[in-house]
């Protein structure tokens, strides 16, 4: 389990020759932490945050359950892809992993991107709302969480050709469109006051 590594042994691993993990995980652990920064900017801010604090401590839960899922997903397209293709049974059987395994591909980073932008709202509450001897900390929260869901639509991308005739790669995309449009509107947000009260 990745997220059980420390952290000097996660990074090494991230730049080894290795393929995985990548930029899916990598992605999803900048979400997990834009949470657990919310989360300590909540709790410094009084009273009436107990609501923001459970969302966020369940955003990051997720985020770090997706960071060993989005590896687990590139794992069994490289799987797929090894199978053997000899015969027409085999070319077909070959064809049916390598698409179910390039949805789970696409959708564990549609995910990632799903509950990085809920992280990135919170971000936003506790940056305009929060504690301000924490406004720099909630400011990279936003940044984080923005990056994850960047991060993770480039995931979803390169997975798309794989997805040819199926629903799911239009679905998909439309779903990326959405969020990224929303992504820029509360990164925006949260990085126009932050620069703003700290500047």
């Amino acid at each position: 389990m990745l997220t059980e590594q420390k952290i000097r042994e996660f990074a090494t691993g991230l730049g080894s020759a290795d393929p995985a993990p990548g930029g899916g995980s990598a992605s999803a652990l900048a979400g997990a932490l834009a949470g657990s920064l919310v989360q300590m900017v909540a709790r410094l801010s009084g009273e009436g945050w107990d609501d923001v604090i459970a969302r966020a401590e369940t955003l990051t839960d997720q985020l770090l359950h997706l960071v060993n899922r989005d590896t687990e997903a590139f794992n069994q397209v490289m799987a797929a892809l090894q199978m053997p293709k000899e015969t027409e049974e085999e070319k077909q059987q070959r064809r049916r992993a390598l698409r179910l395994a390039t949805r789970l591909a696409t959708e564990v980073p549609l995910q990632v991107m799903e509950v990085s932008l809920q992280a990135l709202a919170l971000a936003r509450e506790v940056a305009l709302q929060g504690n301000k001897n924490c406004l720099s900390d909630a400011g990279v929260a936003g940044l984080l969480a923005a990056a994850a869901c960047r991060g993770a639509s480039y995931n979803v991308l390169i997975n798309l050709p794989g997805l040819k005739g199926d629903d799911l790669a239009a679905e998909a995309k439309e779903r990326l469109q959405d969020m990224l449009a929303d992504v820029e509107v509360l990164e925006s947000a949260v990085a126009h006051h932050v620069t703003e009260a700290l500047g």
